[in-house]
Parts: structure tokens; C-alpha cells; sequence
């Protein structure tokens, strides 16, 4: 496990990279924020309403439908102490725009199911707004808004953060945060 981590001040520390963007960005200002990738993280949660930690993997990945549309999906495995886990699935479609040179303004819309390893499943939305684009030259950022309606309804802080080691792939960093609890994931991140 990642413990101990202060998800608060590692957000608070993104938030304030991301904020500073446009200062550092002019470098990949001409470079346009890639739609078609797919990644692989080890994600670590704590769910307040369950007492619950847990772990495990993520898979998630976007696709350029064209210039603006792009469908997104993810699956993600995590068990944990309590009697907590679970497996979800999400998949739907997004858009984007320019906000600044080298930066994206983007919605999206997905269905998310999530089976429990106790107890039911529930299936709904989850609606998101936000920014990404270049802080360094080789260094990507996001902020996001993400509102979910399985379960009981809860909007969520998400930020991350990627690498680029070479063109093609990229070390990530991604925290999130909700009244439910928080999480954070570390993974790589393949352009295609």
C-alpha cells in the first residue's frame, strides 16, 4: 500500500502546478492535447462511509472519434479490509475545445455499473467537466469535476498529472477527492 498520503496536500499541490500552467506551457503551446491513449494504474482508496481501504488496478482509455468527440472507458478491480471491494465498469463519450494554446476545455458523459464484492450493484452517470494540457514541456496536467449518480450521488475533485518519458509514454499521478474519501494512483499511460 501507499500509506501514509495526504491526499489534500498532494491536490493542493497540483491545483497550485496547474494554476502556474500558462507561465511555463509557451514551450508545447503549438502541441495539442492527445485524445488516443490508454493506461494502466495501481489506485489506492479510502472510503469513509464504509470504513474501507482498498486496492488495485485500473485500466482506462480514450479514443479521437474525430477533431472534437472522443468515447472513454475505464475497469477498475480493487478489494480491501472490511469485507470492501469491487469491480467497475464505465464507458461513454466526451468533447473537447480549446481553451488556451495548448490547453483543452472537456465534458463527458458515462455510464458507470459497480458490483460490490458484497452487497448490490448499481448502475448510473457520471457527468465531468475540465482542463488539460501542457505546464512543462514534458509535463501534462488536469483538473476535473467529475459528479457520479451510483449509490448516493457525490461530486468529485480529480487531478493528475503525466510525465512524458518519451512521445509515446508517460508516468501518471492521479489524486481524487469527495466527501466519500479520497484515492490516489500511480501508473503509465500509453499514446497511440
Amino acid at each position: 500500500m501507499l500509506k501514509p498520503y495526504n491526499a489534500l496536500g498532494l491536490s493542493l499541490g497540483l491545483i497550485s502546478v496547474i494554476s502556474a500552467s500558462s507561465v511555463f506551457a509557451q514551450s508545447n503551446s503549438t502541441t495539442a492535447v492527445n485524445y488516443n491513449h490508454a493506461g494502466l494504474r495501481y489506485i489506492e482508496q479510502d472510503l469513509d462511509d464504509y470504513d474501507c481501504n482498498q486496492d488495485g488496478l485500473s485500466a482506462y482509455g480514450n479514443y479521437a472519434i474525430d477533431s472534437n468527440w472522443f468515447a472513454t472507458g475505464s475497469v477498475t478491480d480493487v478489494s480491501g479490509d472490511n469485507g470492501c471491494g469491487s469491480t467497475t465498469l464505465r464507458a461513454g463519450a466526451g468533447y473537447h475545445t480549446p481553451l488556451h494554446p495548448g490547453w483543452d476545455l472537456y465534458g463527458t458523459l458515462s455510464v458507470e455499473r459497480t458490483d460490490p464484492d458484497y452487497g448490490s450493484s448499481d448502475t448510473g452517470l457520471v457527468a465531468a467537466v475540465g482542463a488539460r494540457g501542457w505546464i512543462l514541456q514534458k509535463l501534462e496536467g488536469k483538473a476535473e469535476l467529475a459528479h457520479h449518480t451510483v449509490y448516493s450521488d457525490t461530486t468529485q475533485l480529480n487531478l493528475g498529472a503525466n510525465y512524458w518519458i518519451t512521445p509515446v509514454v508517460s508516468a501518471t499521478l492521479d489524486t481524487g477527492l469527495s466527501s466519500d474519501g479520497e484515492s490516489i494512483a500511480l501508473g503509465a499511460r500509453v499514446a497511440f
